[in-house]
């Protein structure tokens, strides 16, 4: 047994069941004893740990291969800031909403990833004022902005009340800051 199966299991009970998750269901699907599951993780806290670690590698992994590729510029500023690789796809990343409250160090271990790493995505942004291709905004003030959104979605219910996934929250967040919310045909009508 591994700690990456172990891993992989807990994200899987997670799309089951949420944070509501237990060492049990992961060891009874995993068909090992609880014990060798906290011969590796300690809690649950430090599984849930190892988890964030594991997926926000994965998501590096995922930016990197958008920064090599061939996409226009736009494109990969668009999908460098809401990356995610294909497997988490089907996370349904509002189960997190409770993450704060029952798990703090955690929730504050997310927000530092969601704060991290945003050396690409700044090369990238004055990339495209250089080529004229996106108007100077104050990037502390658009990272502010996005991170809080992102942190938002995952710890509030409005994406459950309005039935918006996570993806799809995404994506219209996107689309506002990249095509901002002026009609744009607005001023040729006038």
């Amino acid at each position: 047994m591994k700690r990456e199966e172990i891993v992989q299991e807990a994200i899987r009970q997670f799309q089951i069941s949420g944070l509501k998750f237990t060492m049990n269901d992961i060891a009874a699907s995993l068909h090992i004893a609880k014990k060798t599951i906290y011969q590796f993780y300690e809690s649950k806290e430090e599984l849930l740990s190892a988890m964030l670690a594991y997926g926000f590698s994965d998501i590096q992994k995922k930016k990197q291969e958008i920064l090599a590729s061939d996409l226009d510029l736009i494109d990969k500023i668009r999908m460098v800031m809401i990356a995610m690789p294909n497997q988490y796809q089907v996370l349904d990343f509002r189960r997190l909403s409770d993450l704060h409250e029952k798990y703090p160090k955690i929730s504050q271990e997310l927000v530092g990833y969601l704060e991290n790493d945003w050396e690409p995505v700044i090369r990238l942004l004055e990339e495209g004022v250089r080529q004229h291709r996106i108007r100077p905004v104050s990037i502390p003030i658009l990272r502010t902005m996005f991170t809080a959104s992102l942190e938002s979605f995952l710890s509030s219910e409005t994406l459950n009340e309005e039935h918006i996934s996570y993806n799809e929250a995404l994506e219209q967040m996107m689309d506002i800051i990249m095509n901002g919310i002026k009609e744009h045909d607005y001023e040729e009508k006038n």
